[in-house]
């Protein structure tokens, strides 16, 4: 049987030890996470896929110009004669928040219930990512990045 002296049996832990060091030990990879908004009304309500499977749906808000707020076709409140947030005409807005993803390239599709899309391939960082649609603009807006992205196309984003 070997014996090992104190003093081996240390150097041979501290080799171990910094040999996991210099791996990256074993701590997971920082997640992506992304805030997904639509400002407008085409895509407030669609469908998010991830890598072709679904990631849930946009939260659809919609406020009237007579202060009725409306959440996913569920009226909800209405602001007071007034109010700041009223609009002149029909305010859409969508969004999904907490969407975390593994840092790496990714395809997230947004897809409307009469089958119109948009397609989004990036190549996403660790960190915090706000991604927004501007319908009327057909623009999007990933942190401080824009791009053209009109219904039907497919962009790739480089973060």
């Amino acid at each position: 049987m070997c014996c090992l002296s104190p003093l081996k049996l240390t150097a041979l832990f501290l080799g171990i030890l910094l040999s996991l060091l210099s791996l990256g030990g074993c701590r997971k990879p920082e997640p992506a996470w992304i805030i997904l908004a639509v400002d407008g009304e085409l895509f407030s309500d669609a469908l998010v896929i991830i890598d072709g499977k679904q990631a849930g749906k946009l939260t659809r808000t919609l406020i009237k110009p007579d202060g009725r707020l409306y959440i996913d076709g569920i009226l909800t409140a209405k602001l007071p004669p007034g109010h700041r947030d009223i609009p002149e005409k029909d305010d859409y807005q969508g969004t999904i928040d907490s969407l975390e993803l593994k840092a790496g390239e990714h395809t997230i599709l947004l897809q409307t219930e009469d089958g119109k899309t948009l397609q989004i391939t990036a190549s996403i960082p660790p960190g915090r990512h706000l991604v927004t649609y501007h319908s009327d603009e057909e623009t999007l807006k990933w942190n401080n990045a824009k791009l053209q992205a009109s219904p039907g196309s497919s962009v790739n984003v480089k973060p």
